[in-house]
């Protein structure tokens, strides 16, 4: 976690925060000095003491506003960073078979690392003031009479080893609360996706039970975690309680029978019992200390994304792929057996298949994201890793990926680029209206509801084109289209001399079927070529 602390700053707010622990300290001497000043009647010091502990209270009053202002820009900054490297480095572990990803890492991102923020950042300034405060107030009742207060902090131990007894449960608690925050996250997140078609089947409340359910199990789990940390501070506190009235009667004592100063008294009984509600605290931080373990080794545990796309690589020209005898079993089921194809640069391939038989599993394999369980892919005739896919091929999938940002940065994704190079790629995906600066700069509406189905598709489109991809794969990108804009977008690629595309669908007109170089039937046999 050091790497997302800015030192300086950071240092700052532990020493301030240090320096602020120092208030109950001072509360227990000045309390104690008025006691002193009324047995020794020291009239001439009770004007100079008043202001004197007036102006330190300001001075530290002050600093505690400091410590919060200091505090704030730490949490702030490491959130930042946190939260960034968070979102990259998950971005760079996505795999074809994360199913829950989306739901998953949003509760985390939105939850999780809100409740690391509180129990983890905030708190460990707090613990560094407590333990001042500790050590300050036991440390005067030590000097006023060791032997007392050795006493008062002797009682204190047992109490100390409570929390060690509820660590495990509150861990499992959180564990529990955070599994049902993406249980709820994913239900929201369904529901707000689906919200313009629930209200026009008037199904609105269709889901009700599904929502009640999940923000109970949620709001349950939460109460269950706090209600385990509660009863881990009620029995430290209880304890701390019942012990620390054993040496405040043994203070009785000596006091009544003059071996202790009341001023003494006072000292020792004020500092420990500071001191030791000050170390209750400490406890009960830990105790949400303990509940963040589990987010910690989450975020120590991401991969550092590949660097691949950043380096220095050797550019690769694309002569021709190939795909021997390939067979992919899933779960147990032979998806297909025996595929055999290959097509060379500039080759335009379609590959019909009725829906489920394995067409966009044979696109993720092509991509390497999926291993085959028998066959080879072979890229210039050589074996390649996802990587070198990644540099070779384009992507347009059945519902594009836009967002909500601006046309030139859903075309490069965020990458700095020149316009020139942004209108280029649109107007060879017949998208000439947004090559001048309004258009590039034209924002994208939530889900590109300002824009029609074939103008994201050209986005799409586009975007394999301004990343130089050679190899463009097209997974039923033209389904939803009405048949003239499908047409369209067909003709625009099928026609590009320097485009190699392999397309698979379930249904191609054959208008457009006559545009491809070669075409293939899929079955869980292989593939069958078509003839005109």
């Amino acid at each position: 976690m050091k790497k997302y602390i800015n030192r300086p700053l950071f240092l700052a707010a532990i020493v301030i925060s240090l320096v602020v622990g120092l208030e109950m300290p001072f509360n227990t001497f000045t309390y104690s000095f008025v006691f002193y000043l009324i047995e020794h009647k020291a009239v001439h010091l009770v004007i100079p003491s008043i202001l004197g502990i007036i102006v330190v209270y300001g001075v530290l009053a002050g600093l505690e506003y400091l410590q919060s202002v200091i505090v704030n820009r730490n949490v702030c900054q490491i959130n930042t960073r946190l939260k960034d490297d968070y979102v990259t480095r998950t971005l760079a572990t996505v795999a074809a078979e994360n199913s829950d990803y989306e739901a998953r890492n949003l509760s985390f991102f939105m939850n999780d690392l809100k409740l690391l923020e509180d129990n983890y950042w905030r708190q460990l300034f707090t613990l560094l003031g407590l333990v001042v405060t500790t050590v300050g107030t036991l440390g005067y009742a030590l000097f006023t009479n060791v032997p007392i207060a050795l006493v008062f902090i002797g009682f204190a131990v047992v109490p100390s080893l409570i929390p060690r007894l509820f660590s495990q449960s509150i861990q499992t608690k959180t564990r529990v609360w955070s599994a049902k925050n993406e249980t709820l996250s994913g239900t929201v997140k369904d529901l707000f996706h689906a919200a313009l078609l629930l209200k026009r089947y008037q199904a609105v409340t269709g889901f009700s039970a599904r929502l009640h359910r999940s923000v109970s199990e949620m709001e349950g789990a939460n109460a269950a975690m706090n209600n385990r940390i509660a009863l881990a501070n009620f029995a430290a506190f209880f304890t701390f309680s019942s012990l620390n009235y054993i040496p405040i009667g043994i203070g009785i004592y000596l006091t009544i029978t003059g071996k202790l100063s009341l001023s003494g008294f006072v000292a020792i009984q004020y500092a420990t019992n500071i001191g030791l509600n000050s170390f209750r605290q400490m406890l009960s931080s830990w105790n949400a200390f303990n509940s963040t373990q589990d987010i910690r080794q989450k975020v120590l545990a991401l991969d550092q994304p590949e660097q691949s796309a950043t380096s220095a690589v050797t550019p690769v020209t694309f002569h021709d792929l190939a795909l021997q005898t390939v067979g992919f079993t899933y779960d147990q089921r032979p998806v297909f057996d025996q595929l055999n194809l290959q097509f060379k640069a500039g080759d335009k391939v379609l590959i019909r298949g009725k829906s489920g038989i394995g067409k966009s599993t044979l696109i993720r394999l092509i991509l390497r994201e999926l291993q085959p369980t028998d066959g080879m892919f072979l890229l210039n005739g050589q074996p390649y890793t996802q990587q070198e896919a990644y540099r070779l091929f384009g992507i347009v999938g059945q519902s594009p990926v836009i967002f909500q940002d601006t046309i030139k940065n859903n075309v490069t994704l965020g990458r700095p680029a020149e316009d020139a190079a942004v209108a280029t790629a649109l107007r060879q995906a017949g998208l000439p209206e947004f090559t001048q600066e309004t258009g590039l700069n034209q924002l994208i509406s939530e889900n590109g509801h300002n824009l029609s189905g074939g103008q994201l598709k050209r986005i799409e489109i586009a975007r394999a084109l301004f990343f130089n991809r050679q190899i463009l794969l097209i997974d039923e990108g033209t389904a939803s289209l009405d048949p003239e804009t499908a047409q369209a977008i067909h003709e625009s690629l099928l026609r590009n001399p320097d485009l190699t595309v392999l397309e698979v669908d379930h249904h191609i007109p054959e208008a457009v079927r006559q545009l491809y170089t070669a075409s293939y039937q899929l079955t869980p046999n292989g593939l069958t070529a078509l003839t005109d």
